[in-house]
Parts: structure tokens; C-alpha cells; sequence
């Protein structure tokens, strides 16, 4: 709720508003005489804005202009894919809609409140008014859209730089994951296949007369190299078919309907493989109902999901390879509209620091470059769900006691 009074009135139950102070903060009101800053004033007003809040939307009518007198907001695009992509976040003495006392075009951002806010507007009449006044006005004003729109300029590229970089990055990610497992399926395979090997030697020697026993005693060796030989197979043919589905998935990224926990066995089936060598116990619950596993979305995202949670439990969790518990849970919820799935992978190692703790998803950010750790596994992960997924995920986490992350998304994704 928006709610206006005069530009003198104080808010209820707080100090009279200091209007002159934070308009002389704002880079073009500054040449301007105590005369023209109480005039400027006057002709302005005063806005209560509760948390929360539009202040106004990309492509509404530009009308005024906000200086920030108490309080946070948020100057935020919205892209083509509704995805929102902050622009700056701004404080007492900001502001923002300067453009508007200009071109009075449409807005070129949206702005909400983040915080309860006291805001100070000033409509475009009323200022062009003041430059008409004032002659040094209009080069402060100019002197200072030049260094915002340079600033704005400079950061957009970092971004996007930094995008493009991390984009990079995924796909250099995908393929290490890629060759990991089919190192690890290779080295999987040579068990049971040299099992089968054994069990032929066994059969073919049984069948060679002048080393042939006893028919019975033949019989029932025979009968358990077939055996072998069978089970073996089989567990060489799920391997091989996992590690299909898991490869041509991260490829492909194709939108299908699948069995969710299905596809979660699948993946951490394959990663036990490395689990085994790290130590790692890793156990899967599912509470989800026959009925309620089908997922429309994309295999190979998830699996890349799923994957480098994993990888960072083994990198990070437990130094020294010691080994410990990984918990991988699969649940259903909702929270009246919908329902959702929810991925919790969750450890009881050393945990993430406080401090920490906030930049895990930043690009780049790692406590563990001389273990391997690029400080791109749990920032591809955001990016994913947020992107892909259309989901979200947060960590949770305590010194000594572990690290929870939980990724949450969409029954059916929509495109």
C-alpha cells in the first residue's frame, strides 16, 4: 500500500522526515540554493510504502522521480523467460526514475520495495520548472546520468561476462562428470565380466571329457556357472543401461515424462561407484507414491543436479576421504497450489562457516581450490534449477554437523 502526505508531515511514530538532506545527496540537486531545495520540496511529496511493494513497472508512464528517505528497494528487469535479474539495491539517500524528468517515457525497470520505505517524489513538471531556474542544474544533471549510465554499463558487461563464463563452464562441467562415470562404469564392468569369464572356464572345463566328474557332481557345477553367468550379465546390462540413460540425458536435454525416483536410483547408482572409494554410505528414501512419480522435465538437468551435490559432499564434507553418511530424500509437498517435488541431499560432515554460507551458489567462490573444487559445482546447481528446473534451492548448514541443500521444482515443467 502507497500512501501519501505532505512532504513535512512526519511518518506516524517516527522522526519528522529529513527531505533536505537527502535531496542534497542526490548528485544534480546539489548546486541548488537552500531557497530552490525548500521550493523543490514543497511541490513534492512524501510517500509511506509498505514492504513488499511495486513502486512502479517496466513500461508504466515516467512521471516522477524518488529520492529513498528510509528504507531498502529493489531496481530489477524482468526477462523474456519471466526470470528477474537484480539491477541495484538502494538505501537511504538513493534514488531512482531519474530519467523520468527528462523524456517522461516509459519506466526501463521495475522498482518494489524490500523494507517498509519513506520515499520523497517529484513529478516532472515541477522539476523541469526548477531547471528553467537554475542553469547550473541541467550540467549536474547530465554530469551525473553520464556516470550511472556508465556504471550500468560496466556491470552489465561483468554480467555477462560472467554468464557467458559460467555457461562455459557447465559444459566443461558436464563432460568431466561424463568421463568420470565412464571411468568408473569401465572399472565397474571388469567385476562382472571377469566373474562370467571364470564361470565359462568352469562350464568348458566340465564339458571336456577326460576332465569331466561324476554327471551329478558336473550338473550342479554347471548349474552354478550359469548362474553366475546370468546374474553377472544382468548386473553388467543395468550398469550399462544406467549409464546410457544418465550420458544421452546430459547431452540431449530432452523434456520427457519419467519415473522420478526411478531416475534418482539411476543416478546415484552410478555414483557409488565413486561413493565406494571415498567411503561414502549413501541411502536414498522415497515417500513418494506409485502414483505420484511421474515427472515431466528434463533427465539430464536433473541428473547434473543431483551429481555435483553428490561430488560436493565427497569433495568437501569429509576431508581426508574419511568417509561418512550422504542422505539423498525424495518427497512430494505443496503449499496450497500445486504440489512440488522436493531433493534433499544432506550430510553430517564438517559444515559450511557462517560466513560462508551466503555466497555458496556465487560463480566462482570455493574453499576448496587445492582439493579440486573450481567453485562452479553448487553455482551450476542454482543456475539449473532456477533456469531449467524452474525451481529453486537453498542450503542449510552447522558447523560440525553437516550441510543440507534442498531443491525444490515443479511437477511438470513448463517451457
Amino acid at each position: 500500500m502507497i500512501r501519501e502526505r505532505s512532504s513535512t508531515e512526519p511518518a506516524a511514530g517516527n522522526p519528522p522526515v529529513p527531505v533536505e538532506g537527502a535531496l542534497r545527496a542526490v548528485p544534480f540537486f546539489g548546486p541548488l540554493s537552500d531557497a530552490e531545495v525548500r521550493a523543490l520540496i514543497e511541490v513534492g511529496q512524501t510517500l509511506a510504502v509498505e514492504a513488499r511493494r511495486v513502486v512502479f513497472r517496466e513500461g508504466d508512464e515516467a512521471d516522477r522521480l524518488y529520492v529513498v528517505l528510509a528504507g531498502r528497494v529493489r531496481v530489477y528487469k524482468r526477462g523474456d523467460d519471466g526470470q528477474e535479474m537484480d539491477l541495484a539495491n538502494l538505501e537511504e539517500g538513493g534514488y531512482f526514475g531519474e530519467l523520468a524528468l527528462l523524456d517522461g517515457g516509459a519506466r526501463s525497470a521495475c522498482v518494489s520495495t524490500v523494507t517498509p520505505c519513506r520515499l520523497f517524489a517529484l513529478d516532472r513538471a515541477s522539476f523541469l520548472e526548477t531547471l528553467t531556474r537554475s542553469p547550473d542544474l541541467l550540467s549536474h544533471l547530465f554530469t551525473a546520468l553520464t556516470s550511472r549510465i556508465r556504471e550500468t554499463t560496466q556491470r552489465s558487461f561483468r554480467e555477462e561476462l560472467a554468464a557467458r563464463t559460467l555457461k562455459t563452464e557447465m559444459e566443461l562441467e558436464k563432460h568431466r562428470a561424463l568421463s568420470q562415470m565412464v571411468a568408473g562404469v569401465a572399472h565397474e564392468l571388469n567385476t562382472p565380466l571377469g566373474i562370467v569369464n571364470t564361470a565359462a572356464s568352469v562350464i568348458k572345463k566340465q564339458l571336456t571329457p577326460e576332465t569331466s566328474e561324476e554327471p551329478k557332481a558336473a550338473s550342479d557345477e554347471l548349474l552354478a556357472a550359469v548362474g553366475l553367468i546370468e546374474r553377472n550379465i544382468a548386473r553388467a546390462y543395468k550398469l550399462t543401461e544406467d549409464f546410457k540413460k544418465v550420458s544421452v540425458s546430459q547431452l540431449s536435454d530432452v523434456k520427457e515424462r519419467i519415473d522420478l525416483s526411478q531416475a534418482i536410483d539411476e543416478v546415484v547408482g552410478l555414483f557409488r561407484i565413486n561413493a565406494r572409494r571415498a567411503g561414502l554410505e549413501v541411502e536414498v528414501q522415497h515417500t513418494l507414491g506409485p502414483e505420484s512419480r511421474a515427472w515431466l522435465g528434463y533427465r539430464g538437468y536433473l541428473s547434473q543436479v543431483i551429481l555435483n551435490l553428490l561430488t560436493n559432499v565427497e569433495r568437501y564434507a569429509y576431508p581426508d576421504r574419511r568417509g561418512g553418511k550422504v542422505l539423498v530424500r525424495v518427497a512430494e509437498e505443496a503449499d496450497g497450489r500445486e504440489p512440488y517435488f522436493v531433493v534433499t541431499v544432506q550430510d553430517f560432515g564438517r559444515g559450511i562457516p557462517p560466513e560462508d554460507l551466503p555466497r555458496v551458489f556465487d560463480a566462482f567462490f570455493t574453499t576448496g581450490r587445492g582439493k579440486g573444487g573450481s567453485g562452479l559445482g553448487l553455482a551450476i546447481v542454482h543456475n539449473i534449477v532456477n533456469s531449467a528446473l524452474k525451481g529453486s534451492v537453498a542450503a542449510e548448514s552447522e558447523l560440525d554437523k553437516g550441510t543440507r541443500v534442498t531443491v525444490r521444482f515443479p511437477k511438470t515443467i513448463v517451457d
